[in-house]
């Protein structure tokens, strides 16, 4: 049947490549005096969440409808739908190379973590305390096949590798959705035990 796929794949060229999500998307084609609708379901009949502007840019798209015509994007606490065809891929590499900046939390306690690829730095913060700036040592991106990547950070009395998944994951405090989990290994200072953390993950707007 390998003859049959590769003349679907000639009629269809999408229909053999797999969307990689999350990804971050541009608005287009919306009217400068329009919005682009976010709904609650995807099917236009439902409930409006609320909007995007017709130049809103990196919309991060977290997953996809069974038919591929809708987007699932988080509304401030919330997470919806926008019909796909108003939204344009940014042609950056995917999340699994580990060229984005990544910013990660959980909770249980409560915590925060920036990942800056680009500056090969990293922050661990909560809310009573700001952490130190991290270096980062290594990092392993994934493949499309194996969508896990991992970063390895350390600083002066704190070490710790985060393993990052491309799979939906809840905060557990609102209703949005994320397209990346995290494990956290986390050793805070020699005197304290290792901790494992458990959160997601969503993609910072590009900064060339």
């Amino acid at each position: 049947m390998r003859w049959l796929a590769l003349a679907l794949g000639l009629i269809w060229p999408g229909l053999g490549a797999a969307q990689v999500l999350p990804a971050l998307y541009d608005v287009a084609e919306v009217a400068g005096d329009d919005v682009l609708n976010i709904r609650a379901m995807p099917d236009a009949t439902t409930a409006t969440l609320g909007n995007l502007p017709p130049d809103a840019k990196a919309v991060e798209v977290v997953a996809l409808s069974p038919d591929g015509k809708w987007a699932q994007v988080n509304a401030g606490e919330n997470t919806g739908w926008v019909a796909l065809r108003f939204l344009h891929k940014q042609d950056r590499p995917d999340w699994f190379a580990l060229q984005y900046s990544l910013e990660c939390s959980g909770t249980e306690p409560f915590w925060t973590l920036f990942i800056d690829p680009l500056t090969k730095s990293a922050h661990i913060n909560t809310p009573e305390e700001e952490g130190p700036e991290l270096d980062i040592l290594g990092h392993w991106p994934g493949t499309a096949a194996q969508p896990t990547a991992a970063v390895q950070f350390a600083s002066d009395g704190t070490n710790g590798i985060a393993v990052l998944r491309g799979q939906a994951c809840s905060d557990g405090m609102s209703d949005q959705k994320f397209g990346i989990s995290l494990d956290l290994f986390q050793q805070a200072s020699p005197e304290k035990p290792g901790q494992t953390l458990h959160g997601c993950c969503h993609l910072a707007p590009w900064a060339p």
